[in-house]
């Protein structure tokens, strides 16, 4: 995920490049370097990428589940070690998530 701007593409929207650096992980700039676009235009603006963040995460342990269906069967899919593979996963990918849903929601907000 580049994490660049949705009207020039060229500037930064994140301070850190790494989505797993736990210090600047949610840390967005101000406005574009390039083109001057205001990131966060009002308070509360991005409370929208929570909604987004939470289908992505539905979407992602449904095709968690069906995968483990089709390979290990539907009774053993109901199994504690699939809630407990399926929880780490989503841990692990929650930067990813966190921040797709944010460029996400910028990109339909500002466009």
């Amino acid at each position: 995920m580049a994490g660049r701007c949705p009207r020039c593409g060229v500037g930064k929207v994140f301070e850190s490049d790494n989505p797993y650096n736990i210090v600047k992980m949610i840390t967005t700039k101000k406005e574009c370097s390039n083109c001057h676009l205001d990131f966060i235009p009002e308070i509360g603006f991005y409370w929208g990428a929570t909604y987004v963040a939470y289908m992505i995460t539905v979407a992602f342990s449904a095709i968690t589940f069906g995968i483990s269906t089709l390979i290990f069967g539907f009774m053993n899919t109901l199994s504690l070690w699939y809630v407990l593979v399926n929880g780490i996963l989503l841990f692990l990918f929650c930067p990813i998530f966190f921040r797709f849903s944010r460029m996400l929601w910028l990109w339909v907000a500002h466009d």
